[in-house]
């Protein structure tokens, strides 16, 4: 009997922990629930009123919502009009313009979670790889009813982002109202983060499970896929770690004004270039630069110090020294939280490669002064180019002759000594390249004597290139 009643006050100070119990738990369900799918968090809902009210009525479960995986989301129709011929469909309404047509299955998605209450928690909206149009966008960023702090349309469809640009230029106006814009991060220019399948048996295909042999070789493909994503996860942030090219694909010039126009208010996943050839240069005007500049430049390239001073003409852009605004946006956007400070923080580094600044520039500032084999540059104060345009000194004369010719003549022209280049093009896959890449990946082949690239010619060895025709001269294009 004693027995019994130890055991019932032990039950009674320590009872059973379930699920509800746990998630009851603030820290816990907001460590949670940004895992979950969209679809998992309305399950979860479903099952029960504590878990409905659990879901519905706290605030932050919803506060990041991933929409990529979502299967009504998707977009896979072909353009209403290609190649002249009208696409036309008899169910279609004939009042449907073509951003509902664009925008209809997202724009079902809100109308549901509106009317459940839940878009106006949403402070994260990831819709990378989705069909998202210019006005959805607009909506986001101006419409009371959302409150998206970061919002991520990286890889979306049907976007018209001349429109975009000009949506975002009028949310920065100067006679904005205070408080606005709601947005203050917009990941555009990068590409969507990978999904991998999970390293599972359910992953293989019953096509697949019929042979053993197509069984190993689907979980090595699975092995490789995690393996490359750990390889480039270690490698560490893009433009702190990741040195080079960051933006690959073309962008519109109008991107340009919106970034600088933008600066401070909303972060983007790319910053104006700040090189000595545009006027938001610290650096303007202090270095000679070529005239035919533009005014404004995404920077699309992330450099390290000077390869001959170790620092930049416009200065580099220290982390804990530049305000979260005016640093660019970090992927993936932050799971955990919203704020522009996570998401433009970078992961601690590790290793000899660690550093937490970086010099970002557009092409036009680092031509010929950049390699593409080692992200090796040289700024303007330690390396004047041979094409650039040399302006008229003191001691230049301009003569005019009876004619009216004229011709600038160049007193010190003897006196200075001619400019070497360090960046060369000697292979047309490589790129521009520095003598020392060049000495590493180029050959002369001692049988046709021809130059050839080490790294892009197939079969070739340290003293030989498979070559089809005698006097192949490539190493000087």
């Amino acid at each position: 009997m004693l027995q019994d009643v130890d055991d019932a006050y032990t039950l009674y100070e320590n009872p059973p922990t379930s699920l509800i119990n746990l998630l009851y738990n603030p820290l816990i369900l907001a460590h949670t629930a940004p895992h979950l799918s969209a679809h998992d968090r309305l399950s979860l809902a479903s099952t029960s009123r504590s878990f409905r009210d659990l879901v519905t009525h706290t605030p932050g479960v919803f506060r990041h919502l991933d929409l990529t995986q979502v299967r009504t989301a998707q977009f896979d129709i072909d353009g209403i009009d290609r190649g002249g011929e009208v696409w036309r469909n008899v169910q279609l309404d004939e009042n449907l313009t073509e951003d509902d047509f664009y925008s209809g299955p997202l724009r079902g998605i809100f109308s549901s979670i509106r009317r459940r209450n839940i878009l106006q928690d949403v402070q994260t909206l990831v819709l990378d790889g989705l069909s998202v149009t210019a006005e959805l966008c607009h909506e986001i960023i101006h419409d009371p009813s959302y409150s998206v702090r970061i919002l991520s349309i990286r890889g979306a469809k049907n976007l018209n982002e001349r429109r975009l640009c000009g949506s975002l230029q009028h949310a920065c106006r100067p006679s904005r109202p205070e408080g606005l814009p709601r947005l203050k991060g917009l990941y555009i220019f990068g590409a969507p983060d990978s999904k991998l399948p999970p390293m599972t048996a359910s992953g293989v295909s019953s096509a697949a499970a019929v042979s053993a042999a197509a069984q190993i070789s689907a979980g090595w493909n699975a092995k490789s896929q995690h393996a490359l994503s750990s390889s480039l996860r270690s490698e560490g942030d893009e433009w702190y770690q990741k040195k080079g090219r960051i933006i690959t694909r073309p962008l519109v010039e109008e991107w340009a004004n919106t970034l600088v126009d933008c600066h401070g208010i909303i972060a983007f996943d790319a910053v104006p270039c700040s090189g000595p050839h545009h006027f938001n240069s610290p650096a303007y005007g202090k270095v000679r630069v070529p005239g035919s500049a533009r005014h404004w430049a995404v920077a699309t390239v992330a450099l390290g110090g000077c390869a001959g001073c170790g620092a930049s003409p416009e200065g580099m852009t220290v982390h804990k020294d530049t305000p979260a605004s005016h640093r660019p946006l970090l992927a993936p956007p932050p799971v955990l939280t919203s704020s522009i400070k996570a998401a433009t923080t970078p992961q601690p580094g590790t290793g000899s490669t660690s550093t937490d600044s970086f010099v970002a520039r557009c092409l036009d500032c680092l031509r010929e002064r950049y390699c593409a084999g080692c992200n090796k540059w040289w700024c303007e104060e330690c390396y004047q180019t041979p094409s650039t345009a040399i302006e008229l000194a003191e001691t230049d004369v301009i003569i005019v002759d009876a004619e009216g010719g004229a011709w600038v003549q160049h007193e010190e022209q003897q006196s200075q000594p001619k400019i070497k280049a360090r960046i060369t093009k000697s292979c047309w896959e490589c790129g521009s390249n520095c003598h020392d890449c060049i000495e590493r990946t180029q050959r002369l082949c001692r049988g046709c004597c021809g130059g050839y690239c080490l790294v892009h010619n197939e079969g070739s060895t340290s003293t030989f290139v498979r070559c089809s025709s005698r006097g192949r001269f490539l190493r000087h294009l």
